[in-house]
């Protein structure tokens, strides 16, 4: 808390010596009205069968409302408030808030929340901010450090955070996290569920490599004050970029991806050594075999999550939706027998629609224990002026051996999606 009264002591501040100084800072009116306030809605429709509580029906809105103050000598705050509303429709367990646990599980949780309140300061080349703030480190899906944007509720951190730019090729991110507001909202009854407290130390190095592409690494030092199965240091080395630096001479191109990672224990009570995380995928454009209305492309990906048999690979601050499969049977923790998931990814333009179709096959990380399950996920983006819908499917087939743990059943989700900006 102490992190945060005086992050909003020094946001307040800035707003009030923002408007004796607003002439000076903003010339041109109609640009700084656009830049102080803003206001985006995403509605959503869910229907949700886990094969063990009733199937569940939601339709949720976020409305998000941000103001931020003119800039003052570089400086500036920013205030964000979000509101989810069910509209009355309450026919889902939003995960322990709404107490409709006969449900199957949907973690958009009601409520109203101060989702941002910072002060900022923006350099040519470094932003610094202090306060209650997202963060995302990488591009959606963030594996490491997020804000869940998936979620109607986002996460966000009570931290002091750096983004700088050395040239046009180097970036350096980092961030001192005290507080973790966790999805599942405020309004939530169990503490552990609403919020962590933590020091958590988290650097990202990027290099934008020619010829090769986007070169990255990073350390995450996370040490939660009560969560100590959460706690670990985790260190490693991604490279995403072309397969080739001359595709003409092997007369196609295509996308590949390298990632490695190592994490270790923090705290006394655990007593695992060293755990990997392992990524790789290539993808392939169609233009390499139709030249005519060619906008797709096909990829194939393998990533192990390493477990012990009674530790595994974690990342507790990661948008996790992005990864394993989209019903999320993943999600809450890798299983302690690690996770190995093999998928080939289809990416087409169908009449207007982005389409995307993914298959995965999950299997532990010991080749004696038998597989997960397999799951099929659709998702299509159009955008029709303002805005954006977003269609997503996810059927999830269960291999019964591994019942009763959550991936021994069959699970199946359909979302429909808009969203805005007013």
């Amino acid at each position: 808390m102490r992190f945060m009264r005086l992050g909003l002591t020094v946001a307040c501040l800035t707003l009030a010596s923002s408007v004796t100084f607003a002439d000076d800072e903003c010339p041109k009116e109609s640009t700084c009205e656009d830049d102080r306030y803003s206001a985006d809605v995403r509605i959503r429709y869910g229907t949700i069968d886990d094969n063990i509580n009733k199937s569940a029906n939601t339709l949720t809105g976020r409305l998000l409302l941000t103001l931020r103050t003119p800039q003052v000598r570089n400086f500036r705050a920013v205030f964000a408030a979000e509101h989810v509303n069910d509209f009355g429709i309450d026919t889902y367990n939003d995960g322990g808030t709404n107490g409709r646990i006969e449900y199957a599980t949907e973690v958009d949780p009601s409520g109203t929340e101060m989702d941002e309140a910072y002060v900022e300061y923006a350099g040519e080349s470094t932003l610094v901010r202090y306060g209650r703030q997202y963060i995302n480190h990488g591009a959606l899906p963030q594996r490491y450090l997020g804000t869940v944007a998936w979620r109607q509720n986002h996460q966000t951190y009570d931290a002091l955070s750096v983004d700088a730019k050395f040239g046009d090729k180097f970036r350096l991110e980092s961030a001192l996290v005290e507080k973790v507001y966790r999805v599942l909202g405020r309004d939530h009854p169990i503490r552990g569920a609403r919020e962590w407290d933590l020091d958590g130390i988290a650097i990202r190095a990027s290099y934008e490599w020619p010829g090769f592409g986007n070169l990255s690494g990073y350390l995450y030092n996370l040490d939660f004050d009560e969560n100590i199965f959460l706690s670990s240091r985790t260190m490693g080395f991604a490279l995403e970029g072309p397969c080739f630096t001359d595709a003409s001479k092997f007369g196609w191109s295509g996308s590949c991806k390298g990632e490695i990672a190592i994490q270790t224990s923090i705290d006394d009570g655990l007593d695992f050594d060293r755990l990997l995380h392992i990524h790789s995928s290539i993808g392939v454009d169609f233009s390499n075999f139709r030249k005519e209305n060619s906008t797709g492309s096909v990829e194939l990906k393998g990533t192990l999550l390493e477990g012990d048999g009674r530790y595994s690979f974690k990342m507790p601050l990661a948008t996790l939706h992005g990864y394993a499969g989209a019903a999320d049977k993943f999600l809450v923790n890798t299983p302690p027998d690690g996770l190995r998931d093999l998928e080939i990814r289809v990416k087409e333009r169908v009449l207007g629609w982005n389409v995307t179709v993914g298959i995965h096959r999950f299997d532990t990380n010991f080749r004696s224990l038998p597989t997960y399950g397999t799951e099929v996920d659709i998702a299509a983006t159009r955008t029709f002026g303002k805005y954006k819908w977003i269609l997503k499917f996810a059927d999830y087939h269960a291999n019964e051996e591994w019942k009763p743990t959550p991936y021994g059943i069959d699970a199946t989700k359909l979302w429909a999606t808009v969203q805005f900006s007013l």
